[in-house]
């Protein structure tokens, strides 16, 4: 079974793991991380969501949860995707093809992207309860809460294709090369809604695109995303 290894000397007690254990696996007790023994799902949130880098994952040959398929494959750790890792994952994507183009925005560039979000689609009634949501976080400024849009994403990857066919290919292609390079996410339907809304806004962050905003993927851990389909398999675990 697996089961985490948590350095409590880099543990800082600030509860974000315990926050996205979908099996309520870990607990602050004493200002330090623990398991309390229900066992783990194997997801890998907490490894990622842990902003010391506190947690590991440990699995074993025997490992069977649901999860478990991906034991062989890189763990997203939450930390930022080196170029190197962005260029394999292009390549994968198109072929060097051509036939899309491919942005990350992170850090202040993210920042003011995402300022320009929030300002097109504050007022929509479309995914109203995300953005109500955002609404609250914004204005409560909790670092320790996820943000609700992008989650624990550092990094926006952003694809350009001149057809949703392109788009679709190269994001299937994106997705299996991230099992190998550790890249996990889910696409934002709010930020394409934001797109949607007001084009010219969103493309004057990409002055180089000559093509359509076709997707966009958060990288990160998709707690969010998956919880829903997941929440069967987490109540045979938890017998409720």
């Amino acid at each position: 079974m697996a089961h985490l290894d948590i350095d409590l000397d880099k543990c800082i007690g600030c509860g974000k793991c315990t926050r996205v254990c979908m099996k309520g696996n870990i607990v602050v007790e004493n200002k330090k991380a623990k398991e309390t023994g229900k066992g783990c799902l194997e997801c890998s949130h907490c490894v990622s969501t842990c902003p010391k880098g506190a947690i590991t994952l440990i699995q074993s040959e025997e490992s069977s949860g649901p999860f478990s398929n991906l034991k062989k494959e890189k763990i997203f750790d939450g930390g930022l995707i080196t170029d190197a890792d962005l260029d394999k994952l292009f390549y994968a994507m198109d072929h060097g093809k051509g036939r899309c183009e491919f942005f990350v925005l992170e850090g202040s560039k993210l920042d003011a992207f995402m300022e320009t979000v929030w300002n097109i689609v504050k007022d929509s009634e479309r995914e109203k309860p995300l953005i109500k949501e955002w609404s609250e976080w914004r204005e409560n400024h909790d670092m320790l809460q996820p943000n609700p849009v992008l989650w624990e994403g550092k990094q926006v990857l952003f694809i350009f294709a001149d057809s949703d066919d392109r788009a679709v290919i190269a994001s299937n292609r994106m997705i299996v090369k991230g099992l190998d390079l550790g890249i996990r996410g889910f696409h934002s339907n709010l930020i394409m809604l934001a797109y949607v809304m007001d084009r010219q806004r969103i493309r004057a962050h990409f002055p180089a695109a000559t093509k359509e905003l076709r997707m966009c993927y958060v990288i990160g851990h998709g707690r969010r995303m998956v919880e829903p389909i997941l929440k069967p398999i987490m109540n045979l675990f938890t017998g409720h």
